[in-house]
């Protein structure tokens, strides 16, 4: 009797030193507060298969659903702002309002939660029913940080630490005047300084709650062993089976709510060990679930705002546009071009970055535009000489992740020990001379940040600002053409010499 009884007490002990953990989180929502249609090829039989995802109200019931636990810790790592018209308009109240609605336990700030200035986003700060993160960013104002550092919270008896993460590249993802006198710290650095003092509160889990993409969180993970779970956002990655990076797990969910990341964790709370994980993504049907009514009701009366307008249907497309961020996209030739024309200008340069959504062939709406094009930055034109555009073109060819789309010029590059060199470049068809001068026209964005899109020292006495929003040019050209038809032409090519 006295060995069952012992045995008895050794498993009651050893349960109450494992206790289960759920975790669900979204990122990188991008305001998508209304369900929008995807397509998905099947393999199998060759066929494309089109259904509607996501949507502020269909996300609502999936978190409820998956989060009815009360063992659950619900984490958004931010980019909730920027990508719809409802955004822009209410300069990211309507976010606010509905995340106030979905409660995670905590928000990692994103770099689009800048896009309306520091000033209108920390006014929201004390309004917020849940704490809003980020240990790495710090207001020179008050030497302090901007949000707060992390936040402690105890679910099932496992006293979990969250620390805010944000990508050392804020200042150059953000128009300057939107983050002046703020700093950005280094990330590890940053997490590896607030160990001590977590641990000095006995907490059981650390998880930093990062916007900085997996990439970075890989080498976070690498730099701060004692971190636990990294949640991420920003790269937009839809990981389906959380990577492992020396022994810490990191996960992500896609973007624009159309996956609810779930990981089901088991936690020893005597060794500060996540003994075992099963992570997954949840696709968030509309077809599969009962939108969350208030959050319907909610969304409905902010999207009243301008639904009219927005609604109007101006053109057609004719196929599919398509991004890609690392060379020539037919979305990126047709943007480029309506900045050029509208512009008088020799070229025309977009952003990849700065073009948030592909549109499926089919009626093209005024909200199409707003999402394709949400920032509201404006046009802007600079001019440089020959020999100038040449070193801007062949820094342009070193970037990876946001290369830029271009009008009324033809780059030929040859790849020489895996670097892309410069071959030729012609504007209007003509042979780039070094010593003529051509005018440029981009977004202001582009031009605040021209030395890390084009290595360029550009003064803003240099360049002529319009005051027409490069949002507006596009909806011009719509109604202009009517009918769009865009395709890849080769501007940007590799040469076969």
């Amino acid at each position: 009797m006295k060995a069952i009884s012992l045995f008895v007490l050794l498993t009651t002990l050893l349960c109450a030193q494992q206790q289960e953990l759920t975790v669900v989180h979204w990122n990188d929502l991008h305001s998508q507060n209304l369900p929008y249609q995807v397509k998905s090829r099947n393999r199998a039989t060759n066929t494309d298969t089109t259904f509607m995802v996501g949507g502020s109200a269909t996300l609502a019931s999936y978190l409820k659903k998956h989060s009815a636990s009360p063992n659950t810790l619900v984490l958004n790592c931010g980019d909730d702002f920027q990508g719809s018209p409802i955004s822009a308009i209410t300069k990211g109240r309507s976010q606010m309002e509905l995340m106030a609605m979905l409660r995670p336990h905590a928000m990692q700030l994103g770099n689009h939660e800048f896009d309306y200035g520091r000033e209108t986003l920390s006014s929201y700060f004390s309004a917020a029913p849940f704490p809003i993160l980020s240990a790495n960013i710090v207001d020179k104002r008050t030497n302090k940080t901007y949000g707060a550092p992390y936040v402690i919270k105890t679910i099932n008896g496992i006293a979990i630490a969250v620390i805010g993460i944000m990508s050392p590249e804020l200042m150059t993802l953000s128009l300057p005047d939107n983050v002046k006198e703020l700093e950005i710290k280094d990330p590890a650095a940053t997490v590896n300084g607030l160990i001590p003092e977590l641990k000095n509160q006995k907490v059981d889990m650390i998880v930093a709650l990062s916007h900085m993409g997996v990439e970075e969180d890989s080498l976070l993970a690498l730099q701060c062993p004692d971190l636990d779970l990294i949640i991420g956002g920003h790269s937009h990655t839809p990981l389906f089976r959380p990577k492992k990076v020396n022994g810490i797990i990191i996960a992500q969910a896609g973007s624009r709510g159309r996956w609810l990341g779930k990981l089901a964790l088991t936690v020893d709370v005597a060794k500060d060990t996540i003994l075992s994980s099963n992570g997954e993504l949840i696709e968030c049907r509309t077809a599969d679930i009962a939108p969350d009514s208030a959050v319907a009701a909610k969304v409905a009366q902010l999207e009243s705002l301008a639904a009219a307008e927005l609604s109007e249907v101006i053109g057609e497309l004719k196929s599919d546009w398509k991004r890609d961020s690392r060379g020539e996209s037919n979305i990126g030739n047709w943007i480029a071009d309506q900045l050029r024309i509208h512009a008088k200008a020799d070229i025309g340069v977009q952003n990849s970055g700065g073009i948030r959504k592909e549109l499926l062939a089919g009626p093209i709406a005024v909200r199409d535009l707003w999402e394709i094009s949400p920032f509201g930055n404006t046009l802007v034109t600079f001019t440089v000489t020959g020999a100038t555009l040449r070193s801007m073109v062949q820094h342009q060819l070193t970037i990876n992740d946001d290369f830029c789309q271009v009008s009324g010029m033809k780059i030929v590059y040859r790849t020489v020990n895996g670097s892309r060199l410069l071959h030729n470049l012609k504007v209007n068809n003509q042979l780039v001379k070094d010593d003529a001068v051509y005018t440029i026209a981009t977004n202001n964005y582009v031009a605040a940040q021209a030395k890390k899109y084009f290595g360029l020292d550009l003064a803003p006495e240099k360049v002529q600002q319009f005051t027409i929003t490069d949002r507006e040019v596009l909806i011009q050209g719509v109604r202009k053409q009517k009918m769009v038809q865009s395709v890849i032409e080769g501007r940007i090519k590799e040469t076969e010499e």
